[in-house]
C-alpha cells in the first residue's frame, strides 16, 4: 500500500514538471537580455543657464546603460516577452465632475486645420487634448512613461523588434468602441502612406506593423532603430495620435479631420475654421478627469491682441513672445517660463543636395561650384549679428547666445566647451564679402511670420538690419506659417532667409534626423549635405549612448565650423496667465501649450 502512494505521488510530480516546463517554453522571453532604447531609469540633470563652461557629464534621457547583445538572425516574429500587469487603473467612477467653467487658450496657428496624423498640422494636434498616443513624458523629468501603452517599450533580443502591450477598456469619443491593436497599426500606416505629409512619415515608414492580438503589436524596424519609440512619444511633437480605425473608414479621412475623435481626456465639440476650436471634459476619462468643463482654443496670431485679451479676462493662457514680457507684467499677469525650448536663428534657404529639383547653385551661400566663396559668404553673415545686443534690446534680456542649432538638453554629453558664440565683427564681414566677390553685398529675402512661442518676427526684423549695415540689401516679406511650411516642405525657400529654430529632443539624433535629413519631410528643415547625411544614419542606427556621443560631437562641429546657419539663442518660453489659473504642471523644455488637462483652477 505505500509502495502505491510512493508511486503516484513520483508519478504526479512528473506531470506537474511536464506541465510547468511547457509552459515556460511558450510563454518565456528571449534568453539574452534584450537591448532597450529606453531606460526608464534615466532623467535629465539640471540644465545650465548660461552655456557649459566645460563638459557636462552625459545625462541621456535615453540611452541604454550597456552595450547590446550581438543580434542574431531574426526567423520569424521574434518571442515576445510576457505581457506585464497594468502600469495604473482607470479612474474610479466616483472621481469629481468637472466644475462648470471655461477656459481659453490662445495659439498663432493651426496649420493647415486638417486635424489627422497624416496632416501637416503637428502644431496643431500636439495641442489637441482629444488625442492621446502610446507613451508620454514626465513634466519635470522628460522621463518616457505610459499612456496608451500599458508599459515602457520592449523589445526583442536582436533590438529590431518593438512589442507593445495596450490598455484594456480604453474608449474613443461618440460611442466608437476600444481602442485596439487594429487601430495602432491603422494610424501608423496612415502616417507612413505616401499621400502623408505628417513631420513622422520618414520614422514611421521604417516600421512594419503585425497584430499578435487584440492588445499586442509588433512593430518590425529597419535595423535596430532605437528612435522609433521616441519619434512618437514626445509630447512636443505628438505624431503619432491613435484614431479610430472603425470612425476614419466610415466618414472618410478630410471629414475625420474637420472633427477629430480619439481617446484624451476632453472630447470634440466644434471647430470654426481660422477661429476657434471647442472641446468638453470627459467625466471619469480612464487616466484623469479634467478640472473644468469646456476648453476653447482660439486664434489669436498678434501678441498685443492676445496680452489684451488676459488683461480683460477674454482669454486665461497664452505664449507671450519675449520682447512682449515688460507689456505682460504690466498688465498684471502671472507669467511662467519654461526654460531652453528651443535654440532659435536665421536659416539660409537652399542648401538642399544638388539632385533636388528646386536647388539653385549660384545662391551666395551656396555656390556649388566654389564653395570656399560660400563659406566667407555664411561667416560673414554669421560675424555681422550682435547676439547679445538682440538678447538685451529686443528679447529683453531673456537669453543666452548660443553656438549650435541644438538645445542644451540635447547636447549635455557632446558640447564642446570650445564652441563659442560667433563673435559680433562687422569689419571682417566687410572683408570676407568682398574677398567672396561680393564687395557691394547682395540682395536677400527675409521671410518673416509668427509662430507660437518664438519671437521669430522680431529676430528676422534684428538681423535684416545688421545685414544692412554691412552692404546686404534686404526685403521683408510678411507670410503666415502655413504657407511657410508649405514651402519648406517643398524645398521651394532656396535663396530666402527665415527663422529657424529647433525644438528639444530627447536625443540629439532625433532631432538632426528632422532638421538636417536630405528625406525630412519636416517643415523645418534648414540644410542638407551629403556627409551630414552620413552622421545620421549612423546615429540613429547607433544603440550605444556613447557612441552615439561621439557621432553628435562630429556632426555638430561640422555644422559649427561650416557656419550653415546663423543661431542667435538659446530660448526660454514665457507664458501669460490669468488669475483663474491655478497648478499646472508644464513639461520640462516643451515649446508647446500643451497639458491643458492637468490645469487646476484657483
Amino acid at each position: 500500500m505505500k509502495g502505491k502512494w510512493i508511486n503516484a505521488a513520483v508519478s504526479l510530480l512528473l506531470v506537474v514538471v511536464v506541465l510547468v516546463g511547457a509552459c515556460s517554453e511558450a510563454g518565456s522571453p528571449p534568453t539574452a537580455t534584450p537591448a532597450p532604447t529606453v531606460a526608464p531609469t534615466a532623467k535629465i540633470t539640471s540644465v545650465p543657464t548660461v552655456p557649459p563652461t566645460a563638459k557636462a557629464t552625459p545625462a541621456p534621457t535615453v540611452a541604454p546603460v550597456a552595450k547590446a547583445t550581438p543580434a542574431p538572425v531574426a526567423k520569424a516574429t521574434p518571442a515576445a516577452p510576457p505581457a506585464p500587469k497594468p502600469t495604473s487603473k482607470p479612474l474610479s467612477k466616483s472621481a469629481p465632475p468637472p466644475k462648470p467653467e471655461k477656459v481659453v487658450a490662445l495659439v498663432e496657428s493651426f496649420g493647415q486645420e486638417a486635424f489627422m496624423p497624416n496632416g501637416d498640422s503637428q502644431q496643431a494636434y500636439s495641442q489637441l487634448p482629444n488625442y492621446e498616443s502610446l507613451w508620454d513624458m514626465e513634466p519635470a523629468t522628460r522621463q518616457l512613461r505610459p499612456m496608451l501603452a500599458e508599459t515602457l517599450p520592449e523589445w526583442s533580443q536582436d533590438g529590431k523588434t518593438l512589442f507593445i502591450n495596450l490598455r484594456q477598456g480604453v474608449q474613443f469619443h461618440e460611442g466608437y468602441g476600444e481602442m485596439t491593436a487594429e487601430d495602432v497599426k491603422f494610424t501608423i500606416e496612415m502616417v507612413a502612406a505616401p499621400n502623408s505629409v505628417s513631420a513622422g512619415k520618414a520614422a514611421m515608414s521604417r516600421s512594419r506593423v503585425e497584430i499578435l492580438g487584440p492588445y499586442k503589436l509588433a512593430v518590425h524596424l529597419q535595423g535596430t532603430d532605437w528612435t522609433w519609440p521616441l519619434e512618437n512619444a514626445t509630447v512636443s511633437r505628438l505624431i503619432l495620435p491613435i484614431v479610430s480605425k472603425k470612425y476614419v473608414e466610415k466618414v472618410g479621412e478630410k471629414e475625420a479631420g474637420r472633427h477629430p475623435i480619439g481617446t484624451g481626456p476632453f472630447k470634440f465639440v466644434r471647430h470654426e475654421v481660422s477661429k476657434e476650436l471647442e472641446f468638453e471634459a470627459v467625466p471619469n476619462h480612464w487616466r484623469i478627469t479634467p478640472d473644468y468643463k469646456t476648453l476653447v482654443i482660439k486664434l489669436i496670431s498678434e501678441p498685443a491682441t492676445a496680452i489684451a485679451m488676459l488683461r480683460t479676462g477674454e482669454a486665461d493662457i497664452a505664449a507671450v513672445p519675449l520682447s512682449f514680457v515688460p507689456e505682460a507684467k504690466a498688465a498684471g499677469l502671472d507669467i511662467r517660463t519654461i526654460r531652453d525650448v528651443s535654440v532659435i536663428g536665421i536659416a539660409l534657404g537652399g542648401q538642399y543636395l544638388p539632385a533636388k529639383e528646386t536647388f539653385d547653385p549660384n545662391v551666395p551661400w551656396v555656390l556649388a561650384k566654389e564653395p570656399e566663396r560660400a563659406l566667407k559668404v555664411r561667416k560673414a553673415l554669421n560675424l555681422a549679428v550682435n547676439r547679445q545686443e538682440i538678447i538685451e534690446k529686443v528679447l529683453n534680456g531673456i537669453g543666452d547666445p548660443w553656438p549650435i542649432i541644438a538645445a542644451p538638453v540635447n547636447v549635455q554629453a557632446s558640447y564642446d566647451p570650445a564652441w563659442k558664440p560667433y563673435p559680433y565683427d562687422p569689419e571682417q564681414a566687410k572683408r570676407l564679402l568682398a574677398e567672396a566677390g561680393f564687395p557691394n553685398g547682395f540682395s536677400v529675402t527675409m521671410l518673416q511670420f509668427p509662430a507660437s512661442g518664438h519671437s521669430t518676427r522680431e529676430l528676422a526684423e534684428a538681423v535684416s538690419i545688421y545685414w544692412e549695415k554691412i552692404g546686404i540689401k534686404v526685403t521683408r516679406q510678411q507670410i503666415d506659417l502655413a504657407t511657410h511650411r508649405t514651402r519648406q516642405t517643398g524645398r521651394k525657400n532656396a535663396g530666402f532667409a527665415f527663422p529657424a529654430w529647433r525644438n528639444t529632443w530627447d536625443d540629439e539624433m532625433i532631432g538632426a534626423a528632422s532638421f538636417f535629413w536630405s528625406k525630412s519631410t519636416g517643415f523645418n528643415i534648414q540644410f542638407e549635405y551629403p556627409e551630414l547625411d552620413d552622421l545620421i544614419a549612423k546615429g540613429t542606427n547607433e544603440p550605444d549612448f556613447e557612441k552615439r556621443q561621439k557621432i553628435n560631437y562630429e556632426f555638430h562641429k561640422k555644422i559649427y565650423d561650416n557656419y550653415y546657419s546663423v543661431p542667435i539663442t538659446r530660448e526660454h518660453m514665457t507664458l501669460g496667465v490669468s488669475k483663474r489659473i491655478g497648478d499646472w504642471p508644464l513639461l520640462m523644455a516643451n515649446p508647446f501649450v500643451t497639458g491643458y488637462e492637468h490645469i487646476k483652477l484657483k
